[in-house]
């Protein structure tokens, strides 16, 4: 199997939600199993959201955001693509602290704090004015031992 599906995002905020359900139909289509899809979902919604909110100026006229997936019998990969603001979210996001209660705790980082955890791998590069974020999942056997 090698499927694709690349996505124009735009600076609209519906934008994100609209991927994320792109994704998931793609996911259907692929037989992806359904654990997996969600935390893609969480994540890609989070990251999504984070770039449309902050990346651009509001008068942004050239901002470009864009997501591609390929899905292999051996791995799913997502990559997310924008000539935004540089900012590596693996580097430079807030890290939350969660012994705190919600009400106390700070605004921020929380949502790459969980895409860490959800995703098995992810690699952060700027290459001539791009951020260029990759999500790995593998498939099959070694997705289980990945919670």
């Amino acid at each position: 199997m090698d499927a694709r599906l690349d996505l124009d995002i735009g600076l609209d905020r519906k934008g994100p939600r609209r991927a994320v359900e792109s994704f998931e139909q793609f996911a259907l289509e692929n037989d992806l199993p359904m654990d997996l899809v969600f935390k893609f979902q969480l994540a890609l919604d989070e990251l999504l959201t984070n770039v449309v909110s902050y990346a651009f100026d509001d008068d942004a006229s050239d901002a470009v955001i864009s997501l591609g997936f390929r899905v292999t019998d051996a791995s799913l990969e997502a990559v997310l693509v924008d000539n935004g603001r540089p900012f590596n979210p693996l580097r430079d996001a807030p890290v939350p602290d969660l012994d705190l209660s919600a009400e106390d705790r700070q605004v921020g980082g929380l949502g790459i704090h969980l895409t860490k955890a959800f995703i098995h791998a992810l690699t952060y590069e700027r290459v001539d004015g791009w951020n260029r974020l990759n999500l790995m999942q593998p498939l099959g056997t070694h997705q289980e031992d990945q919670t």
